[in-house]
């Protein structure tokens, strides 16, 4: 962690992969299950909910609390301890033992909040995580070399209003749809379909094919269109070829 990329983050404000507290208190143990059974992610011990870096004194005594905290949790939720001058920082990964409870019940990461499950939302939980979700999966033929895109990256966070203040890797790893490894880059597929030139050859299934026919049956084409470019291009092709 450096001075630009917890900048970055503190721009950015809570999302789904990060969460800010100004101090450690109750809740703190919901928002560790959350993160453990969604995709992961930080907090950030002394920073307020509108993202000013206030500080906190990190003890030894703070860092047990928290680790007795986790450990209370069924099963105990895995976290790694760090700090970035006087912020501690919280790293959750996503839980292999899911799904995780605190004393307040089962919850989950929904955008930037922790969200309680009730009864057949458990449920639902439970037989969704019988499968591997598709846009976490690290896409092995994807190569940055020939493949990525920094211009659609470039795009993306000018369209989400995000100040490119850090090197790509760093921006796609905090948006979660990559992953580092040691000194290497993964792309996740959530990160094929934003920032490649063409998604066709990496994920087929993702391209859009626009048609207009003569009369109600499928038969004779008047005017057809294949849309194969990253996902935000694609849709919005889509849309200008319906007007």
């Amino acid at each position: 962690m450096n001075k630009r990329e917890f900048d970055y983050i503190l721009q950015n404000g809570e999302s789904y992969l990060v969460e800010f507290k100004e101090r450690v208190n109750s809740s703190l143990s919901r928002e560790m299950t959350a993160f453990a059974n969604a995709s992961g992610g930080r907090i950030f011990i002394g920073v307020t909910d509108s993202g000013k870096a206030r500080g906190i004194e990190i003890t030894n005594k703070l860092r047990s609390r928290i680790q007795d905290m986790a450990n209370n949790c069924q099963p105990p939720v895995p976290v790694d301890l760090k700090k970035y001058h006087n912020i501690l920082i919280i790293d959750i990964l996503e839980g292999k033992d899911k799904p995780y409870q605190c004393s307040e019940g089962f919850f989950i990461r929904m955008g930037s909040n922790a969200q309680k499950m009730d009864r057949d939302r458990i449920v639902e939980f439970l037989q969704a995580e019988g499968k591997v979700r598709f846009e976490e999966q690290v896409h092995k033929k994807f190569s940055f070399e020939k493949d990525y895109s920094p211009a659609k990256l470039a795009g993306y966070l000018k369209l989400a209003g995000i100040t490119q203040n850090l090197d790509d890797p760093s921006i796609l790893a905090n948006l979660g749809v990559a992953e580092k490894t040691g000194d290497s880059l993964k792309m996740k597929n959530a990160g094929v379909l934003f920032f490649t030139e063409s998604i066709q050859l990496l994920c087929e299934q993702a391209t859009i094919t626009c048609a207009v026919f003569d009369g109600t049956e499928r038969v004779h084409v008047l005017n057809r269109k294949d849309y194969s470019q990253d996902i935000i291009t694609n849709i919005n092709n889509a849309l200008h070829f319906v007007k």
